[in-house]
C-alpha cells in the first residue's frame, strides 16, 4: 500500500483535494476540501456543517480523498451548475474498493477513509478525524511546472469561499471576500500571461463570469 506521505501529505500541512462520498439515497457527491495529514494512518478535514459532505460523512462513515491536480476537476465539483443538468457526471465516478462510498476515476490516487470522529470547530465548521483504509496511486508521468495550472486551481479554491462571504451578514466575511477577489483577479493575470488561449484560461473566464453574476445579485 501506498503510503500518504508519498503522495505528497505533511503533518500540518493542508492539501487540496476532493473528497467524494455517497448520500443515503445512493447518490454521489463530489467537493474539493483541504485535507491535512494528522499521522500516516490519519487525515482530518474541517467542513462546514451546511455542506453535503458533512451530511454525507455523518451518515455513511466514509469517504474517499482524490488526489488530483486538474483544474477542470476542481471546477466541476466546486460548482456543480458548470456541469450539463447541474450536476457532477454519474460516469466520473466509481465505487472504491474498501468503503460505500464513490471516487474519481480521472483521480491519480485515491485514499478510502473511514470517519473516526467529528468534533466542533467553530460556529460554521467542524473537524472531521478519518481512518485512512486503502491507498491507490496510478503511475502518472512527471509534468513540467506550469504556473497557469496552479493559478487555476487556487482560483476555483478562493471562489468557494468568495460565493460563500460576498453577501454573508458579517462585515469581516465581505471584506474577506474583497480581499480573496484580488487575489484570484492575480490568478487570472497569470494565467492570462503564461497560458492564453488554453483550457485553463477558459476556466478562468467561465470563473470570472461566474463572479460578476454574484456581485450583481448579492
Amino acid at each position: 500500500m501506498t503510503n500518504i506521505a508519498e503522495l505528497g501529505f505533511s503533518e500540518g500541512v493542508i492539501l487540496e483535494t476532493i473528497v467524494t462520498t455517497y448520500n443515503a439515497g445512493g447518490q454521489a457527491n463530489a467537493a474539493p476540501i483541504g485535507a491535512t495529514m494528522i499521522n500516516p494512518q490519519r487525515l482530518a478535514f474541517r467542513i462546514y456543517t451546511s455542506s453535503l459532505t458533512y451530511k454525507n460523512l455523518q451518515s455513511k462513515k466514509c469517504g474517499v480523498v482524490n488526489v488530483t491536480s486538474d483544474p477542470e476537476v476542481f471546477y466541476r465539483t466546486a460548482f456543480k451548475e458548470a456541469n450539463l443538468g447541474g450536476v457532477v457526471p454519474e460516469e466520473w465516478f466509481e465505487r472504491a474498493e474498501s468503503v460505500d462510498a464513490p471516487r474519481l476515476r480521472a483521480a491519480d490516487a485515491h485514499v478510502e477513509v473511514a470517519v473516526a470522529d467529528i468534533r466542533q470547530f467553530d460556529a460554521e465548521r467542524v473537524e472531521v478525524l478519518c481512518d485512512v483504509e486503502r491507498v491507490q496511486a496510478a503511475s502518472v508521468l512527471p509534468r513540467a511546472y506550469c504556473r497557469a495550472l496552479f493559478a487555476t486551481v487556487e482560483a476555483v479554491v478562493h471562489a468557494t469561499r468568495v460565493e460563500a462571504f460576498i453577501a454573508h451578514e458579517d462585515r469581516r466575511k465581505r471584506e474577506q471576500a474583497l480581499r480573496l477577489l484580488e487575489t484570484i483577479k492575480g490568478c487570472r493575470d497569470v494565467v492570462n500571461r503564461v497560458a492564453p488561449n488554453s483550457r485553463y484560461s477558459k476556466i478562468m473566464a467561465d470563473l470570472n463570469r461566474r463572479i460578476d453574476s454574484w456581485r450583481v445579485n448579492k
